[in-house]
């Protein structure tokens, strides 16, 4: 019966998340990425080393450091790009890969635009409180679910 009850609740927060804006995606999916971080070090996605998941990170680095917050909304936007075309090329873990290293990078990769992980908006704090609650099971699930689908976010 609790089972139940919690995949329920996190269908809810999967559904508000694909109904978010692409730049509330991407808080979340950093959040997610650094929270699973944090709990584990050592609890890397399978496909964290994976050479595909090397090259789509090495396409959006060759990009001017300003335009990669941009190509990554248009990976969650689904355009037809050739970034987001090779992300789209992933499967499941690596995806989850893709994420995880961005977010955790030491190379300064810019995931999230500078202001975007302080000045949180109404949509953004709601998803953001609600895994805030959620331990690291259900965050690895969560992510699973959110790159998995393969809805674009709608442009905002």
């Amino acid at each position: 019966m609790t089972t139940a009850n919690l995949n329920s609740q996190i269908d809810r927060s999967i559904d508000r998340f694909f109904n978010a804006s692409a730049q509330t995606r991407l808080v979340i999916l950093h959040y997610l990425a650094q929270r699973i971080h944090r709990a584990s070090n050592s609890a890397t996605p399978s496909a964290f080393f994976s050479q595909r998941v090397q090259t789509v990170i090495k396409q959006l680095q060759q990009l001017p450091r300003e335009d990669r917050h941009s190509a990554l909304e248009e990976i969650l936007y689904g355009m037809p790009t050739r970034l987001a075309e090779a992300y789209g090329e992933l499967d499941t873990n690596m995806r989850m890969a893709f994420w995880y290293r961005l977010a955790n990078s030491r190379r300064n990769d810019s995931l999230l635009a500078h202001g975007a992980l302080t000045s949180w908006n109404q949509e953004q704090h709601l998803l953001l409180a609600d895994l805030e609650t959620r331990d690291s099971n259900e965050l690895i699930t969560f992510l699973r679910d959110a790159v998995a689908d393969e809805q674009p976010a709608a442009i905002a």
